[in-house]
């Protein structure tokens, strides 16, 4: 032990010596009690100064804002121009505004006001009486989101742009100015309102896929899709945190990792948006203006229950929770954000000054448009209990930052809200700050200059079409997860299975593979109501068309139904006379607080599905469809011989699951959250603290992911000065970018992805470090016994916390880069 101490002294002195060598930073720090911007040398102090610095910690310190993150690009001559006709033109509709005008323009109303009762045919009376009335400016949602419209399932293109033409028609001929409506639309995972346009994973699904190419394919053909119908606004992507399973809307986030759901949520609003932002670019069809939601703590309640209290220490808020936004808003650029629904810390979102505009406009720099979610204006009286009347409501909504209120179904929004400035306890500045803002956005968007849709576009002929349902699958193909694999059955020999069973409730069913948000607001009714898509089902017989192998399905059970013990009796007994068992089971689909479950157990009639085959002593290859990690016995789940995560792939999913299944591709999702072995092991994210080290069994961990061939790193190196007699071991300077490179090899028979994950570890911080934090991820594709090098480069940003400050923080120390198994030491002074 004293021979290990004297070794770790004497390195540290050697790093000492080394870095009295002055090194250049990338970037502007301040050290603690230094000017802004200025670097000073620790000699550089006077005695009191260095005692100030000293007298806790002899660490070097350095503090870092977003504006030194994501600093402000310089604007192009043109952007200059956009910018500068913009404001002309506003300022001069602006100056030509009422207050009710001004007020129309904050306000949104769901597209069940407008039409006639079990329809989608809009009531022209009544809209006209809004807009010459009221002049709404805004609109968002399906006419058959929460269910059938007569016998409407679903509302095609055709429809939408007649929908969108009479809405905007009636709109501008009735506003003094003529300013056009914006419509907004829950396009979650592709256009999912919209008849024949193509599904997508979830974002979980898309997480687990590591590649941002997907990510952004699927913003792109999501956006072109909403678009053509002529919606122009896009509520997407969902950008919390999923740290806690029993929330309902967990299959929305990228997974619970900050970087991944930064990385995937800023590839998501380049794919809407077209690589733009609204603030200083045009965003025309076939992109669309994204949203950023929901902003920001929404997605880890401490009930589990949504749009319940979440209490989240600030620490906390900004280690975690804010950069994905951070990402996407001020280095992607969304153009609006939505408004968390719930409290934090004993505070609604929508009453936050400190989040919607201390930190959101003046320290994020967001410029763009912040509308409130469902009714949220309203809940603060009779939900939140913060105000006790609906003007104490807008007052408190307006003081802290909002700009449209989603009222949805009324209009006390727009009648108080005119009271309020009537009565002058709202000034009409106040209002024109926010109207600004939309008016800008509707500019941008060149709804001024083309506000109808075009029905005649080509682009409306490509809504479904087979190269967007490819991306599609190719996207299913790397997002399905491979955790369990005993004696590689997968992927199946056909020589050896010649009898397969597939059973489980999900396995002949594209609703399920959907989940929520598909075709209605809680999923669809039955597999009719989607024009295209292959349940796993008919994928595994389209695959096998050609073999002599045979399938033979049995439902086995149904979820959250009577047990029907038959129909596992059917299931098992077929089981026996199978070579092979493929059981598929999970959740049906839902959606926000209709999801909300007491207990993360997988249903009961699954279970019992499960463990009756698995008696049978046939091979069980498991495939789990769902929302969220539900919990099933480890010991039932250890004796299936291989366990595939299917997530929620969307309509196209059948097909890539029965491709990995039989061969045709090699699996490379990897699990982008932590699947928990028992109900009450959640909480504890793979980026614990040491202290946590032990406390939990999760069943599978995140970031597990096998394939059908073996990939090998080595020579993992960082440029950095090596520490001389000490192999892995560098020093550096604080506040400097690094570079780390690793060779990747496939040491296997078969082509293969994988996602190559970079995991950084703060050993000591002044605030307890977490054992590790994921800091990049890169994919690559490499034939049998091919190589290649791959490059990360770290910021500063990626060595720092959230000090005791509660300030974006750098601190001297050490610092180990791993990568599969290769790892090296960083010692920063």
């Amino acid at each position: 032990m004293k021979t290990f101490k004297s070794l770790i002294l004497l390195s540290l002195l050697i790093v000492n010596l080394l870095i009295s060598t002055s090194y250049a930073t990338s970037i502007r720090v301040s050290i603690v009690e230094a000017e802004k911007g200025e670097i000073k040398n620790p000699q550089e102090y006077s005695a009191t100064e260095q005692l100030k610095t000293k007298s806790h910690s002899t660490k070097r310190e350095m503090k870092l804002d977003y504006s030194q993150i994501y600093p402000p690009k310089p604007k192009t001559k043109e952007q200059l121009e956009f910018i500068s006709t913009r404001d002309s033109f506003v300022d001069n509709l602006l100056g030509k505004m009422s207050i009710l005008e001004k007020i129309g323009q904050m306000t949104q109303l769901d597209i069940t006001t407008l039409t006639m009762p079990n329809t989608i045919i809009i009531n022209e009376t009544t809209l006209a009486y809004y807009a010459k009335t009221y002049y709404i400016g805004s609109y968002l949602n399906s006419p058959v989101s929460g269910g059938l419209a007569g016998d409407n399932h679903h509302i095609n293109s055709s429809q939408w742009l007649n929908i969108i033409n009479n809405i905007q028609k009636i709109t501008i001929e009735s506003s003094p100015n003529s300013i056009p409506m914006i419509y907004g639309l829950d396009s979650v995972h592709g256009a999912n309102y919209v008849h024949k346009a193509t599904l997508f994973p979830h974002n979980t699904g898309l997480a687990a896929t590591f590649n941002t190419v997907h990510s952004t394919a699927a913003a792109v053909v999501t956006a072109k899709d909403t678009s053509a119908v002529g919606i122009p606004w896009v509520f997407a992507p969902v950008l919390g945190i999923g740290v806690q399973p029993l929330w309902p809307r967990i299959y929305e986030t990228f997974g619970e990792d900050p970087y991944v759901a930064s990385m995937m949520g800023a590839a998501a609003v380049r794919g809407f948006q077209g690589g733009n932002n609204s603030f200083d670019n045009p965003i025309k069809t076939p992109s669309a203006v994204a949203t950023a939601k929901h902003y920001f703590g929404y997605s880890d309640p401490t009930s589990g229950k949504d749009r319940t209290a979440a209490w989240l220490p600030e620490r906390m808020l900004r280690r975690y929770f804010l950069p994905s936004f951070a990402e996407a808003i001020t280095g992607a650029g969304a153009g609006t954000i939505m408004i968390n629904s719930g409290e934090v810390n004993g505070v609604p979102m929508h009453t936050s000054y400190k989040y919607l505009t201390e930190v959101l406009r003046n320290e994020l720099r967001f410029e763009g448009v912040a509308v409130t979610d469902w009714q949220d204006i309203e809940k603060l009286v009779f939900f939140h209990h913060t105000a006790g009347t609906m003007e104490e409501a807008i007052m408190q909504a307006l003081d802290a930052g909002i700009d449209m209120s989603m009222v949805p179904l009324d209009l006390s929004f727009p009648i108080i809200l005119n009271e309020l400035v009537e009565a002058g306890q709202v000034p009409e500045e106040r209002l024109d700050i926010s109207v600004r803002r939309i008016l800008n956005l509707k500019y941008a968007l060149g709804l001024f200059e083309n506000p109808y849709p075009n029905p005649n576009a080509a682009i409306v002929d490509t809504i479904g079409q087979v190269e967007d349902r490819e991306n599609a699958a190719a996207a299913v193909e790397e997002s399905i997860t491979l955790l369990q694999n005993k004696n590689n059955i997968l992927p199946l020999n056909t020589e050896a299975y010649k009898n397969i069973l597939l059973t489980g409730p999900s396995a002949h069913s594209i609703k399920n593979l959907n989940g929520g948000w598909s075709v209605h607001w809680q999923g669809a009714y039955e597999d009719s109501e989607f024009p295209f898509g292959t349940s796993i089902l008919t994928g595994l017989q389209d695959v096998l068309n050609n073999t002599d192998v045979n399938i033979e399905y049995q439902i086995g059970t149904e979820i959250g139904v009577a047990l029907n013990q038959s129909s596992i009796d059917c299931a098992v007994a077929a089981a026996r006379q199978a070579d092979v068992v493929v059981m598929v089971i999970g959740e049906l689909p839902e959606a926000e607080t209709p999801g909300d479950i007491d207990d993360l157990t997988m249903d009961a009639n699954e279970i019992l599905l499960l463990e009756s085959v698995l008696a049978t002593k046939t091979p069980v290859v498991l495939i789990l469809v769902e929302a969220r990690p539900r919990i099933l016995p480890p010991a039932l789940v250890y004796n299936c011989s291989a366990v595939l995560m299917a997530y929620l792939p969307g309509s196209e999913g059948g097909k890539p699951i029965a491709n990995i299944l039989m061969g045709n591709v090699n699996p490379s999702g990897r699990l982008p959250l932590t699947y928990p072995g028992y109900t009450g092991d959640i909480g504890v994210p793979y980026y614990h603290k040491y202290s946590e080290i032990g406390v939990t069994s999760p069943l599978f961990q995140f970031g597990e992911g096998l394939s059908y061939t073996i990939f090998n790193y080595t020579n993992l190196q960082l440029n950095a000065i090596p520490i001389s007699g000490q192999p892995g071991n560098y020093s550096g300077s604080l506040g400097s970018t690094y570079t780390v490179t690793v060779t990747v090899t496939n040491n296997g028979a078969m082509a293969g992805k994988d996602s190559v994950l970079l995991y950084l570890s703060d050993l000591w911080a002044q605030v307890t470090p977490e054992v590790k934090m994921l800091r990049g991820f890169q994919k690559v594709d490499l034939a049998p016994q091919e190589s290649t090098t791959i490059e990360f480069t770290l910021s500063p940003y990626d060595f720092s916390f959230i000090g005791i400050d509660n300030k974006i923080t750098l601190e001297s120390g050490q610092f180990v880069i791993a990568i599969g198994n290769q790892q090296v030491s960083l010692y920063l002074q």
